[in-house]
């Protein structure tokens, strides 16, 4: 009998462990797409990639950790109550990434030039925005979705230069 709860046990462990590595990867997965979005919406050159990554690895970080896992809003909410907390939490939540948005703005501007800076956070937020809609089985191409090769790059438009090249 030990050994049939002992064996429970172990089992129990191994899938907790599994699924939180299966998060894990695919938590690192999400992370290099959109590292990989990021290099080509902005143009980022192989030196503002190598700068860029450390920088926005630092921000992803703080962001989930000041965050947290996010409640899913009851639906429809039981009470008024419960409707209220819920959309201040929200907002808090939205300050609490826009102050730090705001913190990494000056060293986003150390390694991006002026156009790429510009469009940063709309780019994140696009990104973001696609996934929400996959994880609402809406998929690619609804709400927002990309815009590849049909936006300003770096360098087009607005007398801004290359690489390298801030016009602040």
């Amino acid at each position: 009998m030990k050994r049939f709860f002992l064996s429970v046990l172990i089992s129990l462990s191994a899938i907790t462990v599994f699924g939180q590595e299966q998060e894990e990867s695919l938590n690192q997965r999400f992370f290099d797409a959109k590292i990989r979005e990021f290099v080509y919406r902005l143009e980022l050159t192989d030196q503002q990639k190598a700068e860029f990554i450390p920088i926005y690895t630092r921000y992803n970080d703080e962001k989930r950790a000041a965050v947290g896992e996010r409640e899913e809003r009851p639906n429809p909410p039981a009470t008024i109550e419960e409707a209220a907390e819920f959309e201040k939490a929200r907002l808090e939540r939205q300050r609490t990434i826009q102050a730090i948005r705001i913190k990494y703005v000056d060293e986003f501007a150390k390694v991006l030039n002026a156009d790429q800076l510009s469009q940063l956070y709309r780019v994140e937020n696009q990104i973001q925005q696609n996934l929400s809609n996959r994880k609402d089985g809406h998929g690619p191409g609804h709400g927002q979705g990309h815009d590849r090769g049909h936006g300003q790059g770096r360098g087009q438009g607005h007398g801004h230069g290359g690489p390298g090249q801030r016009n602040f």
